[in-house]
């Protein structure tokens, strides 16, 4: 049994790949070709634009979370770790791409469990907000989500609250250490274990201010990113309400955050098939809109490459 689930564990981002071709077996190609030639160039163009403010703002966020620590670095510089940090973790399963971003702060003499808390909170902001944010979007479209989802939602923040407030326990430090071993690779798991007490420490440094400054970017970010999702949307001849799609776009990010595909493929495709659809809006158009969303992943990946070359992390002296 052992043996099995490693190995479900191991190739689990195959099921994303799998869905994505389930999906397209069930779709008509001429239809999907027919609405890649009607995309908005322009649009595109401009949805394209709007990376550069979501990666500064996310940067921004994750550097005031290290200067709390006394962790120091430039805007640019903490630009150019976090873009490694995507570029890296959008072309792999996993969380391989969070785990660049703490070798970093490790090779500059910092221990791994005070490196991971920076990564750690400025996650949990984002899992805080498109919690709340899909929960209090779903109390007005009951009609199309399903209960489950909404009492899901729920359950996420409970949870979320009472790991913030239970922080000093042992409780929460046995559980903590849990979601950190399954967080972290293999390979770096013993390391993390030594420096545990790090980052239960580090955690205690924020207080409600730093919490209140790290959700006011964070939503600042998503607010911009809804925009430019928004964009892609029209771009394709998707015309729904703006507020609509900044909902199921948010759960669609929840879903995606599930380890069992490769930058969100498949598992995305089929989230909005289920949101989109009821608004009637073509199968066919709605995966275009997704590969769309894809492909501004890789032109994140393209910067994260550009950020490399400026700024590469040295494996050995990690």
């Amino acid at each position: 049994m052992r043996p099995f689930i490693n190995c479900l564990k191991k190739y689990s981002f195959l099921l994303g790949l799998v869905l994505f071709v389930i999906i397209l077996s069930k779709l008509n190609p001429t239809e999907i070709f027919k609405n890649i030639k009607e995309i908005n160039p322009w649009l595109l163009f401009l949805a394209s634009l709007l990376l550069f403010p979501t990666l500064i703002v996310k940067a921004y966020c994750w550097n005031y979370i290290k200067r709390k620590q006394g962790i120091n670095y430039s805007l640019k510089n903490s630009f150019l770790m976090y873009c490694n940090g995507l570029y890296i973790g959008l072309l792999t399963p996993g969380r391989i791409g969070e785990v660049v971003k703490a070798l970093y702060l490790k090779k500059d003499g910092y221990s791994l469990g005070k490196s991971l808390t920076s990564i750690f909170l400025d996650r949990l902001s984002d899992l805080v907000f498109l919690s709340v944010f899909a929960c209090l979007g779903s109390l007005f479209f009951l009609a199309l989500l399903k209960k489950q989802f909404l009492i899901l939602i729920l359950g996420l923040i409970i949870l979320t609250g009472l790991l913030i407030i239970a922080l000093k326990t042992k409780l929460a430090r046995w559980f903590l250490n849990k979601i950190f071993i399954a967080f972290v690779p293999a390979k770096y798991q013993q390391s993390f274990k030594i420096n545990f007490q790090d980052f239960i420490n580090d955690l205690k440094i924020y207080n409600l201010r730093s919490y209140s400054v790290i959700m006011s970017i964070t939503t600042l970010f998503w607010f911009i990113y809804f925009f430019q999702m928004y964009i892609l949307a029209q771009g394709v001849g998707i015309h729904i309400s703006p507020y609509y799609l900044s909902v199921a776009v948010t759960i669609v990010g929840l879903v995606t955050i599930i380890p069992v595909s490769i930058s969100g493929i498949g598992t995305r495709d089929a989230a909005l098939v289920i949101f989109l659809s009821p608004f009637l809006i073509l199968k066919e158009q709605i995966i275009v809109f997704s590969a769309l969303i894809l492909l501004m992943s890789l032109f994140t990946v393209l910067i994260g490459l550009i950020c490399w070359f400026i700024k590469p992390l040295r494996w050995a002296n990690a």
